[in-house]
């Protein structure tokens, strides 16, 4: 290679390390905000006195169980009255409301320690596997309308259904068409709830209705003796009949 080859390949080479306006300038290090966490979303409570066909809280044929998930702890009740039945029969009323049957239910309220409300032991969620009673709908719409479902369905019972009652709305979510076993139902209820609550992992039994009172994962206090299951006192108050009435939680 001749100096003229030399001169030339250097330079190059000088070209190179002398153009830095070719070359990225180093920028200051910026540090990324922190993603903020995930705002939980906060359940309304239900409004009992606005669902008077709502399977009641702590109801049940049986002791039922009781099941804690994140935040919150279920029931799970087998046959349980309604609201309107409840309060009719503290009135020393014959409950006469049968439109609806309630096979299983699930309440779902908030730990006492993480409830947004405060201290409420009202539910904020209740699913359930229900079937009308088509002949008694029929009575209870009279007219027309009722003629003619009574003439479809006569005293048959409709199909198995998934409701969800929310402090917001109450929701028909299909026919149920699986195994009616107290698991199967069970197991269903989780499914819906888990996507509805959006809770992970899985939910842990604690034991029965009774045992949900003074359990540290429920937060619910101790019951006293021969008060009852319910952690609630139920008032309910009838003026001329069902015209009014109310039914608060303490």
């Amino acid at each position: 290679m001749d100096n003229k080859d030399n001169k030339r390949g250097f330079s190059g080479l000088s070209d190179l390390t002398s153009d830095t306006g070719t070359l990225p300038q180093s920028q200051p290090h910026q540090t990324s905000p922190l993603p903020s966490a995930p705002q939980k979303p906060v359940f309304a409570l239900l409004e009992l006195t606005k669902w008077p066909t709502l399977p009641a809280p702590w109801s049940s044929v049986d002791a039922g169980e009781t099941w804690v998930w994140g935040d919150f702890f279920l029931t799970f009740q087998k046959k349980p009255k309604t609201v309107l039945d409840l309060t009719m029969e503290m009135q020393g009323k014959k409950a006469e409301y049968r439109g609806m049957t309630y096979h299983y239910a699930m309440s779902v309220f908030y730990r006492i320690d993480r409830n947004p409300h405060g201290p409420s032991h009202r539910p904020i969620m209740t699913i359930a596997l229900e079937q009308a009673d088509m002949g008694m709908l029929a009575k209870m719409l009279g007219g027309e309308a009722g003629g003619l479902l009574q003439a479809e369905g006569g005293s048959k019972m409709g199909p198995l259904m998934i409701g969800l009652f929310t402090g917001e709305t109450r929701l028909n979510l299909g026919d149920y068409e699986g195994d009616t076993s107290s698991q199967a139902v069970k197991r269903r209820f989780f499914e819906i709830l888990a996507r509805q609550l959006g809770v992970s992992g899985q939910p842990k039994m604690i034991g029965d209705l009774a045992q949900a009172h003074g359990h540290p994962e429920t937060g619910l206090p101790a019951k006293k003796k021969n008060s009852g299951c319910a952690p609630v006192i139920l008032l309910c108050i009838g003026i001329g009949g069902l015209g009014a009435w109310g039914l608060t939680f303490i």
